[in-house]
């Protein structure tokens, strides 16, 4: 049986909180927070993607200023260069291995050059989680149906066979089944 495998269109976020460059980092800090997201796309006053801000470069506020002088400073002293994207059709297992090889928990999704989403770790990992199920549930489709053909043991199951069959399959069926069966 072949499977299809999710894709990252099918598990990003469209719902972009972005940050940018220029804006103060306590203020993306607190979207951050609010948003309870682990980074956001820095976008620049053209609205292009520049950077990501992730949780990781926030902490480095603390270790930057001291205790008596944090006076913050803009995103784009903290932000990182974007070295990972995801691309929308790549299928989960690519994605997957692009978070192994970055620090990153999320990364923007580009179309060309537009940003068209953001996806997370824990998207991927839903994702994951959804292919695991349909494959799951294909295989005892598939086990159910080719017990059903072996030998229908009840009513029920012969009409899941008709409705599932071709008129001469069933016909090859029911004179096989008869044969074994012997006369009556």
């Amino acid at each position: 049986m072949i499977y299809t495998v999710p894709q990252a269109k099918d598990c990003m976020s469209t719902v972009l909180y972005t940050v940018t460059a220029d804006q103060g980092i306590f203020d993306a800090l607190d979207m951050l927070l609010a948003r309870r997201t682990p980074g956001a796309p820095v976008l620049d006053n053209a609205g292009k993607l520049v950077g990501i801000l992730s949780e990781k470069d926030c902490l480095r506020v603390l270790t930057n200023d001291t205790w008596d002088a944090m006076v913050g400073g803009k995103v784009r002293d903290y932000m990182s260069e974007i070295r990972e994207r995801i691309e929308p059709n790549m299928d989960l297992f690519a994605a997957a291995h692009r978070f192994l090889n970055c620090n990153f928990a999320s990364l923007p999704v580009i179309d060309g050059e537009e940003l068209v989403g953001v996806i997370t770790r824990r998207d991927v990992l839903r994702g994951i989680k959804q292919f695991q199920l349909m494959i799951e549930k294909a295989k005892k489709k598939e086990e159910h149906d080719l017990k059903v053909l072996q030998r229908p043991s009840s009513i029920d199951e012969m009409q899941q066979l008709a409705r599932s069959q071709k008129r001469e399959n069933l016909a090859a069926l029911f004179s096989q089944r008869r044969d074994e069966d012997g006369p009556r």
